[in-house]
């Protein structure tokens, strides 16, 4: 096995690649790695080859800033089912992102693989990392089958209030992402986002995923009305066979109608037509974890079904001469200071 840098004709090989991997998803996506670049990140695809195979790999993020770590969300993508392949594969991987360390000065690589449980032993001496990009626990809900056989995973209150706002008349559309529709979510999302207490992205970032992944129906903005007045919005990510529920925001002057149900039945609604089985709803609060910051909302999301989904989480490999570098550095820093005094 061999690794190199990816080329624009390895993109449909990728992609078939990152689908068909449990493990990985959209932020392993070509297409998510444009975006990313389009927001000013460094971006590395790299491959592994069998031959002419493509057998796996990693798309590799960093920013332009001294000792910014190199993440691979959503990866490194590898045959998990393949111990010495894994292995091998995971190896390759790390001798090249320990050369992008040298060169970049980045501290460490943080891994992270949607696989549950424990990191795999394949991927060497890792360490458990204080941050996690992609949210774990999630709960991943079974979209599959019929509009009842949905409804029938959901809690007894989960079916009410979803029928609730369909009786009171809520309606949720797929809206096109730009102009006037992506700056009354945002109104939404930044009211959402005070009042529950999150930074929240500016407009500029929902810009641009939309323009980089909107075209080719990745990446959706749902609207939901009630009455006439926006109630409620989301941003929803279609890839492989899951969708995800990326961000979101509601109002809270309409409670009663219910609108975030009627959005996320049609949202999966939609997902299932569009040949998903999973959806996603990117985070929840840990099991007993009252104080959590996603615990707020963790009831909600759980009235629609589903498991809890636990991943190793990242999990991250340091490189100790960067880190020696950075220590350094710190400490001249304060010498200095302390000569001023």
């Amino acid at each position: 096995m061999i690794i190199k840098d990816l080329s624009l004709s390895n993109k449909p090989a990728w992609e078939s690649l990152v689908k068909a991997s449990p493990a990985s998803g959209f932020m392993q996506s070509w297409d998510w790695a444009g975006f990313k670049a389009a927001q000013g990140q460094s971006v590395a695809r790299l491959g592994l080859f069998d031959g002419d195979t493509l057998r796996g790999g990693a798309i590799v993020y960093s920013v332009a800033s001294p000792y910014a770590p190199l993440l691979l969300p959503h990866g490194p993508v590898l045959p998990w089912q393949e111990g010495a392949a894994a292995a091998e594969g995971a190896g390759l991987l790390r001798a090249r992102l320990e050369i992008t360390s040298a060169a970049t000065g980045a501290p460490l690589a943080r891994f992270e693989p949607s696989l549950e449980g424990e990191a795999p032993a394949c991927l060497g001496k890792l360490t458990r990392a204080p941050l996690d990009l992609v949210p774990t626990p999630t709960l991943l809900t079974d979209i599959s089958g019929s509009d009842d056989a949905i409804l029938s995973r959901m809690t007894q209150k989960g079916r009410y209030n979803v029928r609730l706002a369909l009786r009171k008349g809520v309606e949720v559309r797929a809206v096109e992402s730009s102009g006037e529709n992506l700056r009354d979510f945002y109104s939404l999302f930044e009211l959402t986002s005070m009042r529950q207490g999150f930074d929240g992205e500016p407009l500029s970032f929902f810009e641009t995923l939309f323009a980089s992944l909107g075209p080719a129906g990745a990446a959706r903005l749902y609207l939901a009305h009630y009455r006439g007045i926006l109630a409620a919005g989301a941003v929803a990510m279609f890839y492989g066979g899951k969708a995800t529920y990326l961000y979101g925001a509601s109002s809270p002057f309409v409670r009663q109608a219910m609108a975030p149900y009627a959005l996320h039945w049609q949202i999966m609604r939609d997902a299932r037509e569009r040949g998903c089985t999973t959806y996603d709803f990117y985070g929840i609060a840990p099991e007993g974890a009252v104080a959590h910051a996603y615990s707020r909302f963790t009831q909600f999301k759980l009235r629609f079904g589903g498991r809890r989904s636990v991943t190793c989480g990242a999990q991250d490999l340091y490189f100790y001469p960067q880190l020696a570098a950075l220590l350094r550095n710190a400490l001249s820093e304060k010498n200095k200071g302390a000569c001023h005094v």
